[in-house]
């Protein structure tokens, strides 16, 4: 069992004894943060001081640690300059652990001291969100060192030319360094690597994919930069990326601004098909006309800046249909030339494309070239649409399945196919967001039986509440804002709506009554106004409205402004 199982199984028995609690995880349930009971801390920090009294048997030294965190390693100490940090950490040297933290009323960390290499217990140093640019070329004299944590050190730009000789390194983190320019070959050579979390290609004399052939042990997260510097897909192919079975999330990146003209991206794309159970994979900048079939073996799938015209074209299609799809949730951003889910050789086909068979959640965000009608995707439950103002919106008709569909800044759309919503009959949450040239809803909105929640933001060219909300039975929340046209509600309200239990009205400078019926509500639970300053004034107790909401259980009159 690796050692880090062997970690991952000690906090699971500790937080199931509740000595650590509140464990926060990640989307594929792997502990990010947790926190210890106040007397487990107390308890902790006594055996640590009993223990571990003096400078030179402390085994572990924080730098810097915020005031208000609590934390069982000792000493915590302040100190400034670099020649005092040499000077002390002369003193140290049974170091097991070096955590340096730069605290906001304090000068940033930026320099770490030669005097590094004396320390040769180290197993882990962790230089997270500082302001260091470089590391010493002396840092690579630490042979036992298993843990380098530079993550978020987003102005270093290099790593020491050395890094080969760290041979015991398990985990090289590097996420969020976004200045780093290159890497150092040689890094192939640490076998023992468990965590590499991001690669930058650049020259014949730096780091080459080829490298990664033989570290098959990664776990976790790999962002692979600047692939646009990849020559052939034999060069892609070399770093075995379908070999390393503990994947979890794969970030693939082509630089927006090419400083070499080639464009050979979907051959490296199609090299660098990783293992049957990668869950996540993001592809940023990717630049041709479609996407390779094995995209719809993995269960998320995020694509940013693609200049990609189709997700699945006639080539994919018919590769697709030989695969098992685990494709459940695909977010497309920032794709200018996007014209549909399926190319044009394939639409029109009755069937359902095996790619997207299992689709569970779509989000389309800046496509507005989006033009060709959605296809059949009978597990799809989530479509959210976002400045993408040539949709097909009548094709939505076709997603039964559909549980929620959000609707956010679309510009120049006046109306909505009558047809979009009819076979909707699952739909449970619809919302419609700032777009601002909408005057009415479609007459198939009263088709949707099983709605439960209705919010529409900012469409001031709607002057009233649509005469088919009187048909949803089960509408528990009903959010209207930035309804400037909204001179009332209809006296139906209260007799129709049987199951409302949530009401916010927000920026309705015209409203100026409720409707009687309200009174009737029973199942009111909160009733929110804001920004509405003829209603207001008579919600208050006493007020000429006060009687109709007096038996609602929690009445509030402000609305935070994110919310918005």
């Amino acid at each position: 069992m690796e050692v880090e199982d062997v970690g991952d199984a000690v906090l699971t028995e500790l937080y199931y004894r509740s000595l650590f609690q509140e464990v926060k995880e990640d989307e594929f349930g792997n502990a990010l943060t947790f926190k210890m009971h106040d007397l487990v801390h107390d308890l902790a920090r006594s055996v640590m001081e009993a223990k571990h009294g003096g400078t030179e048997s402390n085994r572990t030294m924080m730098l810097g640690v915020p005031y208000d965190q609590l934390t069982v390693a000792f000493p915590i100490i302040r100190m400034r300059g670099t020649d005092q940090f040499s000077s002390f950490l002369s003193k140290c040297g049974s170091l097991r652990a070096l955590i340096i933290r730069s605290t906001w009323w304090g000068e940033m960390f930026t320099e770490l001291p030669h005097a590094i290499s004396k320390l040769k217990h180290l197993r882990h140093v962790n230089l997270s969100g500082s302001d260091i640019v470089e590391l010493p070329n002396s840092i690579c004299d630490l042979w036992n060192l298993q843990i380098l944590n530079l993550n978020d050190c987003d102005k270093l730009r290099s790593l020491p030319k050395g890094m080969r000789f760290l041979r015991n390194l398990r985990h090289l983190c590097l996420q969020g360094c976004w200045n780093l320019t290159h890497m150092p070959s040689g890094i192939g050579k640490l076998t023992c690597l468990r965590m590499l979390s991001m690669v930058v290609l650049s020259g014949k004399n730096s780091f080459q994919l080829s490298e990664m052939r033989d570290l098959n042990m990664l776990r976790g997260i790999l962002i692979i930069r600047h692939l646009e510097r990849i020559e052939t897909k034999k060069d892609a192919k070399e770093a075995c990326l379908i070999k390393k079975q503990s994947l979890r999330k794969l970030h693939l990146c082509w630089d927006s601004e090419r400083t070499v003209q080639r464009y050979n991206d979907e051959e490296v794309l199609e090299a660098l098909k990783p293992c049957p159970n990668l869950q996540f994979l993001h592809i940023e900048g990717f630049n041709s006309s479609s996407f390779p079939s094995w995209m719809s073996t993995v269960t998320k799938v995020a694509v940013d800046g693609s200049a990609a015209e189709y997700i699945v074209g006639a080539r994919e299609s018919t590769a697709a249909d030989a695969r098992s799809p685990s494709l459940k949730q695909l977010e497309l951003m920032n794709m200018p030339n996007l014209k549909g889910m399926l190319g044009r050789e394939v639409q029109g086909t009755t069937s359902t494309p095996r790619a997207f068979s299992q689709l569970q959640s779509l989000s389309c965000f800046n496509c507005p070239t989006l033009t060709l009608p959605l296809p059949r995707m009978p597990s799809l439950k989530e479509l959210y649409v976002e400045n993408c103002p040539n949709m097909a919106w009548a094709s939505i008709s076709n997603l039964t399945s559909l549980n929620s569909l959000k609707i956010k800044n679309i510009e120049g759309l006046s109306c909505l196919p009558k047809e979009m919503l009819q076979n909707l009959s699952l739909l449970e949450s619809l919302q419609i967001r700032h777009v601002r040239d909408l005057r009415a809803l479609p007459r198939s909105l009263a088709s949707l039986t099983a709605l439960k929640e209705l919010i529409i933001w900012g469409c001031p060219m709607l002057k009233s509440l649509p005469e088919e909300v009187k048909r949803f039975p089960t509408l528990q929340v009903l959010d209207l804002r930035d309804f400037p046209n909204l001179t009332s509600l209809p006296n139906w309200f209260g007799d129709h709506l049987t199951s409302l239990q949530h009401l916010t009205l927000h920026k309705c400078p015209k409203l100026e009554t409720l409707p009687s019926s309200i009174q009737m509500m029973t199942t009111f639970q909160s009733l929110t106004i804001g920004a509405c300053d003829l209603l207001e004034p008579r919600c208050e107790e006493g007020g000429e409205e006060w009687h109709k909401i007096k038996h609602i259980h929690k009445l509030s009159k402000e609305i935070n402004i994110f919310m918005y």
